[in-house]
């Protein structure tokens, strides 16, 4: 039994010293053309109209690329779309268990357009050490399979006659907002980068999560496995080339999920121009109302500062 444990152990750091040097690796790569070639051409969008009210029009968009991308969002329009008038327009990058959904959350806010891509992979409510090591590929390609489908929804979004080009807005909250610095970097085309609870150095947080709920060595492994899968999005690779696009920032003092350090060692390595503010909460929950509320208030007025949201009370 002894010999078996030390081969186990042995076995471990191995596979420790080999993702290692894998992310060793796989940090110093270009991911611009793989994303860009992963994109490829708008060759049809798909709308259905769901229902109005008397802020939005609510609909489903498919979009489809020639390099076989498909793209599911949720999109909201104002329901006057006065002929002529161009909006601004906000790509809305949710929580893991929104996707699309994140549209049913928009509050207080009017004359916006806001389109919310969906997430190719649905995570489990939990997993065992197995499930998560098997589910690994299919969740790094719908991880990195995100950058190239917030660029191809950016293509749709720019085809529109009611979409005012000069301001968007890439806003990413809890897990969506990783993506955000990513995006920016690779597609100029946003007016503003918004980054709501969220942070930088995904192994530290992927310990830090995983940490809450099991054991030390498990959680090392797991956050430094992700580490490495995950790096072409690691944050604090990108945060200095966001500038001289405007980096938001809005996080939580008492964020259990995204401890205060990690939100500030993405904001010091960012450039400038850049904000954050902080709310006195937890972590973000589309179903905390009141919290919702005061980010949405934040961001208008943020945004309104640099000028991209004008009419939105």
């Amino acid at each position: 039994m002894l010999k078996f444990l030390k081969w186990v152990l042995w076995a471990a750091i191995a596979a420790s010293l080999i993702l290692v040097l894998c992310g060793v690796y796989i940090g110093r790569l270009n991911f611009g053309p793989y994303f860009v070639s992963g994109k490829g051409k708008l060759v049809e969008s798909r709308l259905i109209v769901s229902g109005t009210d008397s802020l939005f029009k609510r609909g489903w968009l498919t979009l489809v690329s020639d390099a076989g991308r498909k793209v599911d969002c949720g999109l909201l329009v104002p329901a006057g779309n006065d002929a002529g008038r161009r909006y601004p327009v906000m790509i809305l990058l949710g929580g893991k268990a929104t996707g699309k959904h994140a549209i049913d959350y928009v509050l207080n806010i009017r004359n916006v357009i806001v389109a919310a891509p969906d997430y190719p992979y649905t995570l489990r409510e939990s997993y065992t050490l197995g499930r998560f090591v098997a589910d690994i590929p299919e969740m790094r390609e719908a991880a990195l399979g995100m950058v190239p489908s917030i660029m191809m929804l950016t293509d749709y979004l720019w085809q529109r006659p009611d979409v005012d080009t000069t301001k968007l807005v890439l806003l990413g909250y809890s897990f969506g907002a990783p993506f955000v610095p990513c995006v920016a970097t690779y597609d100029r085309r946003a007016a503003a980068a918004a980054m709501v609870f969220g942070g930088g150095d995904l192994r530290a947080l992927i310990y830090h999560n995983v940490r809450r709920y099991r054991g030390a060595f498990v959680s090392r492994l797991l956050s430094l496995a992700g580490g490495v899968l995950l790096s072409p999005l690691e944050p604090l690779r990108y945060a200095k080339a966001i500038s001289p696009m405007p980096l938001i920032m809005i996080n939580g003092s008492q964020d259990e999920q995204i401890p205060r350090q990690y939100a500030e060692k993405f904001y010091s390595e960012a450039g400038q121009p850049k904000r954050i503010v902080w709310m006195e909460s937890r972590h973000v929950n589309p179903r905390n109302v009141d919290l919702t509320e005061r980010i949405v208030a934040a961001l208008k007025v943020e945004l309104s500062r640099i000028n991209i949201l004008t009419d939105t009370n």
